[in-house]
C-alpha cells in the first residue's frame, strides 16, 4: 500500500510520501524518529561488537584469545577505531547507492556466521557436549 501511493504521488522518498498523507510536520517527526532509531541501533551494535572483541565480566574477548593482553584490547579503543576507521568513510558517501557493496558483504557475512553457528552447535550436539533442545516447555516445579 505504501510502495502504491508513493507511485502514484510521484514521491522520492519515504519522507516525501509521509508530507502528502500527513504534512510537513509528520515528515519531520518521522525523518527524527529514523534518526533516532538508527542511532540506538548503532549504539547497541556497537556496544556488542565492543564486548565480544575485547570481552567483558563474564568471558574473554576474541583479541585476548588471539593476541593476549594490549593496548588494543580496552574497548573505548576498540570502538573508536571501528567507528573512525570503518564507519566514518561510510557516512562521508555521496550518495546511498554506494552503500550496495558494503550492505552485501554485511548480508553475506551474516549468512556466514548462521552457518558457522549452526555447524559448530550440530557437532557439539553430535558429541554431547551439549543436549538437545526442547521443543516444547518444562512445566515441572522443582522440589
Amino acid at each position: 500500500m505504501l510502495i502504491r501511493f508513493a507511485v502514484s504521488c510521484k514521491a522520492k522518498s519515504y519522507g516525501e510520501v509521509v508530507q502528502i498523507a500527513i504534512g510537513r510536520t509528520a515528515r519531520v517527526l518521522s525523518e527524527i524518529c529514523i534518526i533516532v532509531n538508527n542511532a540506538g541501533v548503532l549504539i547497541v551494535y556497537l556496544i556488542i561488537m565492543g564486548d565480544v572483541m575485547s570481552g567483558s565480566v563474564c568471558h574473554i574477548g576474541v583479541f585476548y584469545k588471539w593476541l593476549g593482553h594490549v593496548f588494543w584490547d580496552h574497548k573505548k579503543l576498540l570502538v573508536l577505531v571501528v567507528m573512525v576507521v570503518f564507519l566514518a568513510p561510510l557516512c562521508v558517501l555521496d550518495r546511498i547507492d554506494s552503500l550496495s557493496m558494503t550492505s552485501a558483504a554485511s548480508v553475506a557475512l551474516a549468512v556466514v556466521f548462521v552457518v558457522v553457528y549452526f555447524a559448530v552447535a550440530f557437532i557439539k550436539l553430535i558429541e554431547g557436549k551439549i543436549e538437545a533442545p526442547r521443543m516444547s516447555p518444562d512445566f515441572t516445579f522443582p522440589d
